[in-house]
């Protein structure tokens, strides 16, 4: 009987290996750099943008176009040079699994690194609100007013087939932008954002980052303790570059002392609750001092709680020691807190956008617990299970999770590839969840 199945097992692989293997013609679209002619008062570093354009682009035709925006140290060649996006997209495009389709890639970076697409807005502690003083650029405007219009009458774009996406950076961009303005997008796909703030204090993420600094406690001068081996420090200063920049203005320059002087005179900045220097600067015969109020202070004896902070959350060192900062942080830049602004702008748009959103299960940034919360949020405020697709990644079929986790940006090749052919579905108003989504990871799937 072995012998047999030996001679059986023998034939069937010589017949497999005799049959055909099909071929595939992988046509290649091309990508370029397009100028954005923007106000120089907006402050935007770099107004470029990298085009994807299809195979056999049609100058005279109609595409969906999806908007794609890069992550916190990266710029508007990322996807392209780092991830090679241009091959996924040409291979899709080919193999008949997504329709043609542009891809504007625009530069989010600042001068801190990354711009979270915010409107970066001088920040009065005093009164918790902003004044019209642009500081660290009005990266919302750019890509919104500026940069969309420009791209949208130089390409063949069907506005009625818009979507956006992003990683990290990218992903809190792009749900904020959706949520801010419903209307303007149909379809929606995040890829390990930041978008539930509450979550911070549930993995007590101020502990996290005053590791990276001396003694646990903010420097004055921040700039020294910046860079990739000091990833939180990096991120709460580019968080805090966005949403609440700071700048003090000396009119006299005598005796200029730099440190001194930004914080220890009269309206200097606030050491005790998180003021920190990024650099000086002397404009029209003034000193400038640049920078920026992280959410909390350190002098947490007798305080009471911030007033957005539940008492109901875990009571750890972030718990006790947010401030009000924390507060407006979660008022105009939270997009779990921005749902109800866009149900109230336009619940039926809102409604009607397709969302797909992933993570890894072993996210180093703590963005699984984000991504939950901002999941269940929409959820909890009416938006259609039939238009969310969430997966968890953690490991693939044959790639067990221990030696391939899913981490911050981990199997992006297949994301990205998930991400685009939900788009895809969406905007031809198919069945989103039709497609085997939970093929590659084998789990959690929803």
């Amino acid at each position: 009987m072995r012998k047999v199945v030996s001679y059986f097992l023998v034939g069937f692989l010589f017949l497999q290996g005799c049959k055909k293997t099909e071929e595939i013609t992988v046509q290649h679209g091309k990508y370029e750099e397009f100028n954005v002619a923007v106000d120089p008062s907006l402050g935007i570093v770099t107004p470029k943008a990298l085009v994807y354009l299809p195979p056999n682009y049609d100058p005279n035709g109609k595409y969906p176009v999806i908007y794609m925006l890069h992550g916190f140290g990266g710029d508007y060649r990322t996807y392209i040079f780092y991830n090679g996006v241009h091959e996924i997209l040409d291979h899709l495009i080919s193999t008949g699994q997504i329709d043609p389709v542009i891809v504007v890639m625009p530069d989010g970076r600042n001068l801190v690194g990354g711009s979270f697409y915010t409107n970066s807005l001088l920040y009065d502690p005093s009164s918790n609100s902003y004044a019209p003083f642009p500081v660290f650029g009005l990266y919302e405007t750019y890509i919104m007013d500026s940069m969309m219009a420009q791209i949208e009458r130089t390409y063949p774009v069907d506005t009625t087939k818009r979507a956006i996406m992003g990683l990290s950076m990218g992903s809190y961009g792009s749900a904020k932008l959706w949520l801010k303005y419903p209307a303007r997008f149909k379809a929606v796909a995040l890829h390990s954002g930041p978008l539930a703030f509450d979550s911070l204090i549930t993995v007590n993420i101020i502990d996290s980052m005053l590791s990276d600094f001396n003694n646990r406690r903010l420097p004055l001068w921040i700039k020294d303790y910046l860079g990739r081996e000091r990833i939180w420090a990096t991120l709460g200063n580019g968080l805090s570059a966005a949403f609440s920049p700071r700048i003090v203005a000396y009119q006299d320059p005598a005796d200029w002392r730099v440190t001194e002087n930004c914080f220890y005179s009269s309206g200097g900045l606030d050491s005790i609750n998180g003021e920190v220097l990024l650099d000086t600067l002397t404009v029209m015969s003034m000193k400038l001092c640049i920078g920026v109020r992280f959410p909390f202070t350190y002098d947490t004896a007798g305080k009471p709680l911030a007033s957005c902070v539940d008492p109901a959350l875990p009571d750890n060192f972030t718990k006790k020691a947010l401030t009000e900062t924390y507060c407006v942080w979660k008022a105009f830049h939270d997009p779990q807190t921005l749902i109800d602004t866009a149900l109230a702008r336009d619940a039926a748009g809102f409604n009607d956008t397709r969302v797909y959103i992933d993570v890894g299960k072993k996210d180093e940034l703590t963005l699984l617990s984000h991504n939950r919360g901002f999941k269940q949020a929409l959820l909890d405020k009416g938006f259609p299970d039939s238009n969310l697709v969430y997966v968890e990644f953690d490991g693939a079929i044959g790639y067990p999770a221990e030696m391939f986790p899913g981490l911050h940006s981990t199997w992006l090749y297949v994301r990205l590839n998930k991400a685009f052919t939900f788009i895809n579905r969406a905007l031809k108003g198919e069945d989103i969840k039709a497609g085997d989504y939970d093929a590659a990871e084998g789990k959690d799937y929803e």
